[in-house]
């Protein structure tokens, strides 16, 4: 019986985190200042609340989520994604800790809101990190219109992701935070960090969720490879503001990086 065989699952899971969070910070330089400051955020906004309930969206593993859960121990996790090998790496961190759940949700259907486990009752916070990107423009805008219903009066949202200058009218900025990019990425790689297909190869070379990745092809379709649309800052403040959320902005920025934030 070899050492892969016997390691338990949830360190197989965290063995995968691990190096999933230091790939992800090779792309994103902050990331850890980005989550500590939605964590924190989160916090104030639920400060009077006796078990907060967080909505981690298109949350992967979990990473955020957690985060938000090691700021607010008392808090009510659901982590929702629509990846199937994501989501098993998630239910095993997950160890079965009751704070932490898991929903399988397809952003793009009419009727994810639906799900047993969101609909539940209505969410203190909804966050989210470089995720919602991978969604098209109307269905991030349909996904801020639903999420204007699911949070309570007073609750936030919160969307952290790259989004990009404007390369005509913000062309200096937008050199200076591609740049940064590459450097923050070089220097990454160049300590063996994983890159995003490196990743998801050992995903793949995991017995364990070999069956989960084998399915992301069926599930996601064709864009699980082509890339939607980027949009802007702009966006994604209009569409909040036209979902009803009375004030929206900026609570966190390093160059293109933002956190988009929306209080119900």
């Amino acid at each position: 019986m070899n050492e892969q065989s016997v390691a338990a699952p949830r360190e197989i899971a965290q063995a995968l985190a691990e190096r999933w969070d230091a790939q992800q910070t090779a792309y994103i330089r902050h990331r850890a200042e980005r989550f500590a400051t939605i964590a924190r955020v989160t916090a104030a906004v639920c400060a009077d609340r006796p078990e907060p309930r967080v909505l981690d969206l298109a949350g992967g593993l979990g990473s955020l989520g957690r985060a938000v859960l090691a700021e607010i121990p008392h808090a009510h996790i659901v982590i929702a994604d629509k990846d199937p090998a994501l989501l098993a790496v998630a239910a095993d961190l997950a160890g079965g800790d009751p704070r932490l759940e898991l929903a399988d949700v397809d952003l793009a259907r009419t009727d994810w809101f639906e799900h047993s486990v969101i609909a539940r009752e209505p969410f203190d916070a909804v966050v989210s990190s470089t995720a919602l990107h991978w969604l098209q423009p109307a269905t991030l805008v349909d996904v801020y219109r639903v999420l204007a219903q699911m949070v309570r009066p007073g609750g936030i949202v919160m969307n952290g992701d790259h989004l990009s200058y404007d390369s005509h009218g913000e062309s200096v900025l937008a050199a200076i935070a591609k740049a940064d990019d590459e450097a923050n990425q070089r220097a990454s790689f160049g300590r063996r960090v994983d890159t995003w297909d490196e990743w998801w190869q050992a995903v793949a070379a995991e017995p364990r969720y070999a069956a989960a990745f084998a399915r992301r092809d069926e599930i996601w379709g064709p864009e699980l490879h082509i890339a939607p649309p980027k949009v802007t800052l702009g966006l994604h403040l209009e569409a909040l503001r036209s979902a009803g959320f009375r004030q929206c902005g900026t609570v966190w920025q390093y160059l293109d990086d933002h956190v988009v934030y929306a209080i119900r």
